[in-house]
């Protein structure tokens, strides 16, 4: 998880107004518009000013300013028969990150009333989208509003709103619904100094690592990116960490469910690997979610040498929905794995606590440049042009529909090295791993 959210890439001004136009609803134009067919979004765009007085219109928007839009439904006849699915409302907005606590980022909040009743609610935090699924929606109106989040350190925060149908799996041929994890490529590599955050020692100017970094792992020269690990299988990822109540147990499991598709309670469950505590975080890691390689290369981004020069393990933060990898696309489900409740035990037996983590379908979990462990080390290393391989489930402990697209790389060149002021640059996507 990014634990706390950052940039978004959002949809090219063209593509928007083309998909807007499609659905019948003006680009700009919040009051409303009508969805009325299965294959277009509706799609729209707008901004929650959080300086602005509370709307009141709703129990959600009485001490917080909020941007309303109303969306009529008007699908053909049938449209849910024999068909599992309903009604997606969804939002997303890039993530300014406060420069003095890098915890406290924008944030917005996701509110479907249907008669003057609530009929759904996104409200959690550490993201930067929103969704729901209304399950067979009927036709009317539908007002959605989009709420603004005290704690967002930007006064005013610009959102794209998005209204679909989605279909969920199909129950035959019986079948296990399996996630399938894939890397994105970085979108930030950077020797920068990262901002604070409140549960490290505050990073000392100039440098690139953070304390504990230095402390724990004799880290100099901190090579800082970016993750972004994406779920795009039919079912989703999800985790069980085993927290036995008996202090003197060495069991460390983490527990995969493998739902299927006859029955959301018809599941398998899996041995996935193991967790381990980090004091100065003072919460558990996935000790085998990511790996990062660095190579020399050429500008071809062709390998050079039979090793990488260096490597860095990432262990998990918080495996969570961060930005919805699917956006206008069919495929993704409504937020289900939310931080910090991936911190605290949600489930219990008479042996175990057990903290459920994981990341829905369509969904992708962010591991922003600036957190603690999500750095390769590189001193020694010289300028010159290397290939950075992030690689999810490197060991293939989970199990999923498909294991070749795990591994995804950029090409980066190197400046300074040896200096006070190395210097990243982000040259574009790599080659197939």
């Amino acid at each position: 998880m990014r634990w706390w959210k950052g940039s978004t890439a959002l949809l090219g001004l063209q593509v928007l107004v083309v998909l807007a136009l499609t659905a019948g609803v003006a680009l700009g134009d919040n009051k409303g518009g009508t969805l009325k067919k299965t294959s277009h979004p509706v799609l729209w765009s707008g901004a929650v000013d959080g300086q602005a007085p509370p709307s009141g219109e709703v129990p959600e928007c009485q001490a917080v300013s909020c941007d309303r839009f109303d969306l009529t439904l008007d699908l053909p006849n049938g449209v849910w028969d024999h068909k599992p699915g309903g009604l997606q409302v969804a939002i997303r907005w890039t993530a300014a990150v406060d420069p003095n606590d890098a915890a406290l980022t924008d944030n917005l909040l996701l509110y479907v009333y249907r008669d003057g009743a609530l009929v759904a609610a996104s409200a959690g935090i550490i993201s930067t989208a929103q969704s729901v699924l209304i399950p067979s929606a009927s036709d009317g109106l539908y007002s959605i509003y989009v709420a603004f989040d005290p704690t967002s350190p930007s006064p005013v925060v610009e959102y794209e709103g998005l209204a679909e149908v989605e279909y969920g799996p199909k129950a035959k041929p019986l079948r296990r619904l399996l996630p399938d994890l894939a890397s994105r490529p970085q979108r930030n590599v950077t020797f920068d100094t990262p901002p604070p955050i409140f549960f490290e020692q505050n990073p000392i100017p100039g440098e690139s690592c953070h304390p504990s970094e230095k402390e724990e792992e004799e880290a100099q020269t901190c090579l800082r990116f970016d993750q972004v690990l994406a779920n795009v299988g039919e079912g989703p990822l999800q985790l069980r960490f085993v927290l036995p109540h008996d202090p003197s147990s060495t069991e460390r499991d983490v527990l995969q469910r493998v739902f299927w598709s006859d029955d959301p309670a018809h599941f398998d469950q899996l041995q996935a690997g193991e967790w381990e505590f980090h004091p100065t975080h003072d919460h558990v890691h996935f000790t085998s979610f990511a790996v990062s390689n660095l190579w020399s290369s050429n500008e071809l981004g062709e390998r050079l040498g039979p090793e990488p020069v260096t490597s860095g393990r990432k262990v998990s933060f918080c495996v969570v929905d961060v930005e919805i990898d699917a956006w206008a696309d069919k495929g993704d489900g409504p937020r289900t794995y939310n931080a910090p409740d991936c911190l605290f035990p949600t489930e219990s037996d008479e042996d175990n606590d057990y903290l459920v983590q994981g990341i829905t379908g369509g969904w992708a979990d962010v591991y922003e440049w600036y957190l603690p462990d999500q750095y390769i080390e590189v001193t020694g290393l010289t300028d010159g042009l290397y290939l950075l391989e992030t690689i999810v489930d490197p060991d293939e402990t989970i199990l999923e529909a498909n294991e070749s697209n795990n591994c995804g790389s950029v090409l980066i060149q190197l400046s300074g090295m040896g200096t006070d002021s190395p210097s990243a640059e982000l040259l574009g996507k790599g080659p197939p791993c």
